[in-house]
């Protein structure tokens, strides 16, 4: 008796109501990874910030549109991860609970890091209460805050994926996704040095990172739909 089939049966007489997640999980996974495409597109017309504080706080008055776009966008992305996050470890749980525990984990604690990044970045472009980042010192302290917590978070994101891609390996998932993840869990680490690297190749690697959550996020959907 194969896993594969194994694995089907037990989502065929899975209740409806532990299914349902399948469908609204795999769905707020891929909104999110376009998201994250708009989000590199983005970052990509907007271009690297300076290095300096005073030419910061000119490349943010130039850019002011693209960086709101970016706020809100990463907003709504990262708020998506909760219940993606949720239905990827129903999917896996059963093929290799450590790893899903520990994959889908790591995901969970990018989440409020994600939004602490965000007030952080948001204070570059809007103003409370009338005030806004203002100073050349504040504005260099805001980008490497950003940035450095941006590097941290690929980093976390990349061993997820690693470790999830082991996971889906043994079934439940298409083959081509595991070694997408693989693929994608490389180039998040090289992308977590954009400044070393520089745009061309930063924009490949979020577009891999994107779109390997678009993957698992489509076929998501569909174990809902084929489990129904």
């Amino acid at each position: 008796m194969s896993l594969d089939w194994q694995n089907e049966q037990a989502r065929q007489a899975m209740p409806h109501e532990l299914k349902r997640p399948y469908k609204f999980g795999g769905g707020a996974l891929v909104a999110s990874g376009v998201l994250f495409v708009l989000l590199a597109l983005l970052d990509f017309r907007a271009g690297p910030p300076p290095s300096n504080g005073a030419q910061i706080l000119l490349w943010r008055d130039s850019q002011t549109l693209a960086l709101s776009l970016v706020s809100e966008f990463l907003f709504l992305a990262t708020v998506l991860l909760v219940p993606a996050t949720i239905a990827l470890y129903q999917s896996l749980v059963d093929i290799d609970r450590t790893r899903a525990a520990t994959g889908c984990g790591i995901i969970a604690v990018t989440v409020p890091v994600m939004a602490v990044l965000l007030i952080v970045h948001g204070r570059l472009v809007y103003p409370i209460y009338g005030m806004r980042v203002d100073t050349p010192e504040a504005a260099a302290l805001v980008v490497i805050v950003f940035h450095g917590g941006l590097h941290a978070i690929y980093l976390l994101l990349a061993a997820a994926t690693i470790i999830l891609s082991l996971a889906m390996k043994r079934g439940a998932y298409a083959k081509w996704i595991a070694y997408f993840g693989f693929a994608t869990a490389a180039l998040d680490i090289i992308g977590s040095y954009p400044w070393a690297i520089g745009p061309v190749p930063t924009l490949v690697c979020e577009l891999s990172f994107a779109g390997w959550f678009v993957a698992v996020g489509s076929q998501l959907f569909r174990m809902r739909g084929s489990a129904a």
